[in-house]
């Protein structure tokens, strides 16, 4: 119980510090707007593809999401396209687990972007939404004993990662697949619309009128 408390105290911590995060980043009316769009169709994408045991586009959305617009948005589209989506899939002592796992996926697509500087190398961003999903499963895992009620043993932790291998490999994998077929179109369409949210207008300066001199 000990392990249970201390660990769901941690994922507290960082869903809090998240969420605070995003709101002392002041974000305006269509910014709420997009990222709650972007959540909405990170919940849909798991929800569709639900047949398809831990093939999935979220991991893929919400990583491009933080890309685009920042570790804050990124980390509250991942965070709430999870709880959203587990509306449908049900509640538990999963949902904080999936929260910050794919809240931090959007924060490493943030961290990903200033690595590149702003570039989409496909194959090496294929690659990181990979591995995004490779440690969303590690990370996930774990909320079985959380569900427990128990300390696990390293033999323990060991064998539930074994165990949830090649349900990772197959979200790694879905993850490669869907960036190749829809991810720079997403992040075209997500640059436009963020050039149009960084637009300013000003008042233009008032031109001077001519005299007549008598």
């Amino acid at each position: 119980m000990t392990w249970t408390l201390a660990t769901l105290t941690i994922l507290g911590v960082v869903l809090a510090a998240g969420f605070w995060w995003y709101e002392r980043t002041h974000p305006s009316s269509k910014v709420l707007a997009l990222v709650a769009t972007l959540a909405a169709l990170a919940a849909l994408g798991r929800v569709a593809f639900a047949p398809l045991p831990n093939v999935k586009p979220t991991t893929d959305i919400v990583f491009l999401a933080g890309f685009v617009l920042g570790g804050a948005p990124g980390f509250a589209v991942g965070a709430i396209g999870a709880v959203t989506s587990n509306l449908i899939f049900g509640q538990g002592p999963w949902t904080p687990w999936q929260m910050a796992a794919w809240g931090l996926v959007g924060m490493g697509g943030a961290g990903w972007a200033r690595v590149t500087r702003g570039h989409l190398p496909r194959l090496p961003t294929a690659a990181m939404c990979a591995a995004c999903g490779m440690a969303y499963g590690a990370m996930t895992n774990l909320s079985t004993f959380t569900a427990g009620g128990e300390s696990p043993s390293w033999a323990q932790w060991v064998a539930t990662e074994t165990a949830g291998l090649p349900f990772d490999i197959a979200h790694a994998t879905g993850n490669v697949v869907f960036f190749l077929a829809f991810g720079p179109a997403l992040v075209r369409v997500l640059r436009r619309y963020r050039a149009r949210l960084d637009v300013r207008f000003t008042e233009a300066p008032t031109a001077a009128v001519p005299t007549l001199e008598s």
